[in-house]
Parts: C-alpha cells; structure tokens; sequence
C-alpha cells in the first residue's frame, strides 16, 4: 500500500458539454482533480476553466433545453469562458505537471463521454493524448466491482459537492464515492 505522500496518478475528469456527440459538439467546461485512490489524497491544484464553443462544432436543441433548466450553473459557466484551443492546452499542461512514472489513469463517470470529448479536443488541436485509452477507468463499472450492485442507493450515502453539473463540483463528488466504496 503507498504511504501518504505518493505520486498522484488518478486523474478524475469531467466535462460540461453543448451535446452527446464528441466529433460535433463543443465542451464547455473542464474540471480535473489528480488524487490517489489507495491513499485516498486529493492534489488540491485542480484544473476548472470553461469554454468558448470553437467553429465547427455546435449546441444541439435539446442539450441547450436541458441546461436552461440549470440556469445559474450554465451562467457561471458561460460568464468565465475562454477560447478552447488556448484551455485545451491549458489542461494538456496541467497534466503533464502531473506525475509521469506511471500510467496516468483517467478516471470519468461514464469514461465512454468525457474521455471521447476531450481526445477529440486533443485530436482537433494536434495535442497528444496523455491519457492511454488502457488506463480509463469507468467510475460506474469501478463500483459494480466494488459491489454496489444498487448505485442508486449507494449516490445517496455521498455527499453531494456544491452544484451538479458544475464540472469540478462533480469531479469532488465523484473522488468522495471512490474514497466511500
């Protein structure tokens, strides 16, 4: 077991988007928290910057219906945007700051959307993926493992980190559930 202290090689990663499709639609926000999960420390430098929607992609309908319904969320998220390829890269050099002596794990709930829409960001502005596609790990799939057949159930007993759908807020929220399984 690594004692406190140890290098940090678990990255959760999550993403607020324009839509479901990660080849079309825009992110909007990204937040990362790097901690370790057999410690159970959080690197407390995380990474949080919103989006400017970059030509090319675009908000789907029922996406931006969605969000107007998390009005005050969607506004914080907005008021702070910043252009994609200079966030991109941004985010691209906050890993690499990480720890490199491992494999760098990507964590995300589910790993199938927030590591899809950030390789295509990778991908759009010729920045390597530092996250091999080996090391995702899918959140859901970790609890299943864990023996949280009802995550329903299981959600309830975490507490909630400030507002849902604000990337780093979920982030947190996220970490506390590895930390609780």
């Amino acid at each position: 077991m690594p004692q406190p202290g140890a290098p940090m090689f678990d990255y959760m990663i999550d993403v607020e988007t324009t839509g479901t499709n990660p080849e079309e639609n825009a992110i909007i926000q990204i937040a990362a928290v790097r901690f370790n999960r057999h410690t159970k420390e959080i690197d407390h430098r995380f990474f949080d910057r919103a989006l400017t929607v970059p030509e090319g992609r675009y908000w789907s309908e029922s996406t931006r219906d969605w969000w107007m319904g998390q009005p005050d969320v969607l506004r914080g998220i907005l008021s702070r945007a910043e252009p994609s390829a200079i966030v991109i890269k941004a985010f691209w050099d906050w890993v690499a700051e990480g720890s490199s002596l491992c494999p760098r794990a990507f964590w995300g709930k589910p790993t199938t959307f927030d590591y899809n829409f950030i390789a295509s960001y990778f991908r759009q502005y010729g920045l390597m993926q530092p996250f091999h596609y080996r090391e995702a790990i899918d959140l859901n799939s970790y609890l299943l493992g864990r023996g949280h057949e009802n995550r329903r159930d299981f959600w309830k007993t975490i507490e909630p980190v400030g507002d849902a759908h604000n990337a780093l807020h979920d982030c947190l929220y996220q970490i506390r559930a590895i930390f609780a399984s």
